[in-house]
């Protein structure tokens, strides 16, 4: 008898566990066009070195436009949103729980100004941040490094609606649109047949520490440590690295690094306590891959 009501047990639990595991874990998000494409793609990829042990997953992006204020907003009530990508501060290390493994390694916060043509001669004479403080900029008034921006003095100009930048930059309602290296020449190549004018300045870069992370609601302990397991059994059998240089390794070589002079700025917000990206192992990578030596002065940005 207590053999029979074992073997029973067994199989309840067998047929409980196969159930909950049949459930996926439905993850919905805001952020969904093509800046995004490597960010969801390593999500999916922690998700899957975890499939084994905590399940099968769903990701459901949200398809109607949303800024990020709604967006962050519609996570922090724990209203449809359960996972975003952002640039940690100190107000969303408080609102939020962010699984500390710096998923862009850096890479945001190299920024390269956008121009429009017209401008290219005045862009090409500025050889300092004080020459740079002269122009103004263009910059999400949702993004957490519009204050990086003015906190060095920068003059900047937010607008609400991310589409809106390129054509008030082409229409002259500010000189410049700082884009991560990660983001400008597709941004570029996307928005070419409506701006053509719009192009790369060649001259400098800005660099600020910027860690980006993986960021879900305060009580979602759980999503937050198997995100955790992911990432770092992705770093130690290589596919994250292998994923980031598969996405990063042409716009590192495109952006010429090496060849701008590189103004360095203050990240006033950045929490004390969070891990910062390690810029030196994606330079150093790229770099060795036959394009010459790591620019000196990105030396200062780096971290562990």
């Amino acid at each position: 008898m207590i053999a029979v009501v074992r073997s029973l047990a067994c199989v309840l639990l067998l047929l409980f566990g196969t159930f909950v595991h049949s459930t996926p874990l439905t993850l919905k998000f805001f952020q969904t066009d093509s800046r995004y494409s490597y960010r969801i793609d390593l999500l999916k990829l922690a998700l899957d070195k975890t499939a084994a042990t905590d399940g099968p997953y769903l990701l459901s992006p949200i398809t109607e436009e949303m800024t990020q204020a709604r967006g962050l907003q519609s996570l922090e009530m724990k209203q449809g949103i359960n996972i975003a990508f952002l640039s940690a501060t100190t107000e969303r290390e408080a609102r939020f729980l962010s699984v500390k493994v710096p998923i862009l390694q850096g890479i945001l916060g190299y920024r390269i100004a956008m121009i429009h043509l017209r401008q290219a001669d005045v862009f090409a004479g500025i050889s300092s941040l004080n020459d740079l403080r002269q122009l103004n900029a263009g910059f999400g008034s949702h993004w957490a490094d519009l204050s990086i921006l003015k906190a060095n003095q920068l003059p900047v100009t937010g607008v609400a609606r991310y589409p809106n930048l390129f054509s008030m930059l082409s229409a002259g309602r500010f000189d410049y649109f700082p884009r991560g290296i990660n983001e400008i020449y597709k941004e570029l190549e996307e928005r070419k047949p409506d701006y053509p004018q719009l192009t790369a300045d060649k001259g400098f870069a800005l660099y600020y520490p910027y860690p980006v992370f993986f960021y879900v609601s305060k009580d979602n302990q759980a999503l937050a440590d198997r995100l955790q397991r992911g990432l770092e059994q992705a770093k130690a059998d290589g596919s994250f690295d292998r994923l980031f240089m598969q996405y990063h390794r042409e716009v590192i070589k495109q952006s010429g690094l090496k060849h701008r002079r590189i103004f360095i700025l203050n990240n006033p917000d950045l929490p004390a306590d969070l891990p910062l990206p390690n810029t030196g192992r994606w330079l150093k990578k790229a770099f060795e891959d036959g394009h010459g030596s790591m620019p000196s002065s990105s030396q200062p940005a780096m971290g562990n």
